[in-house]
């Protein structure tokens, strides 16, 4: 009852959020379970909000009028993103080491898949801008700040808000540093390549939720 209360409540302004937190609640409850603190979970089986999976499409032209405006890291590591389809935080703790000569080595955080990107002309590229931007000497990572250590999310998120509303108040529509990712699978499986390798899930069908929402078709119109 109290659980539901809350999302009522919460759910007048942010459903979503409310979802979320129930969500990280009923985490702490099944540790409390295991514990020995509690007998039951009181999220288990109380309905949430609704959600509409996500859809947005970044095209071409958004993808490279954003660029336009970010400074150089951010740009590169936009096409970085674009080009490996890589989740933004094993992007952001990619070390100088996994880069080799047989291509990109990575064991994703989230689903702990191994995957190696293989050379290509835009990938070579790529990397070859990254490693030209200003760091210290004895930077161990890709990307990093000025003391050689890793972007945290926090602050990249930041930059990355910045050019965001540098975008929106040229006229663009705000999207996601997630979204690029979305961009890359969508483009690529309509382009013919394996998304779901590109992806790293251990699915297909997994890909296919992942991307449904932003496929598109291109139609000639009668004249």
């Amino acid at each position: 009852m109290h659980i539901a209360k809350y999302l009522d409540i919460r759910g007048i302004k942010a459903p979503i959020r409310a979802n979320r937190e129930i969500s990280l609640l009923s985490h702490i409850f099944s540790y409390a379970m295991r514990w020995g603190q509690v007998d039951r979970n009181p999220c288990l089986g109380v309905a949430k909000h609704s959600e509409k999976g996500r859809d947005r499409y970044i095209t071409d032209q958004e993808f490279e009028g954003v660029k336009n405006l970010a400074s150089d890291l951010i740009a590169i590591v936009m096409d970085f993103a674009y080009i490996t389809a890589m989740r933004k935080g094993d992007i952001l703790k990619l070390s100088l080491d996994q880069i080799t000569d047989d291509g990109i080595w990575i064991k994703q955080s989230k689903t702990g898949s191994k995957q190696l990107y293989e050379w290509t002309i835009g990938l070579t590229d790529v990397v070859d801008r990254a490693k030209a931007l200003k760091r210290p000497i004895r930077g161990l990572y890709l990307f990093c700040t000025r003391q050689g250590q890793p972007y945290s999310d926090a602050g990249f998120k930041a930059m990355w808000n910045r050019v965001q509303i540098k975008w929106a108040d040229s006229g663009g529509q705000r999207f996601t540093f997630h979204d690029i990712r979305a961009k890359a699978l969508t483009d690529a499986k309509r382009l013919g390549f394996d998304a779901q390798s590109l992806a790293g899930h251990a699915t297909a069908a997994m890909t296919e939720h992942y991307i449904k929402q932003r496929e598109y078709k291109r139609v000639i119109p009668i004249y």
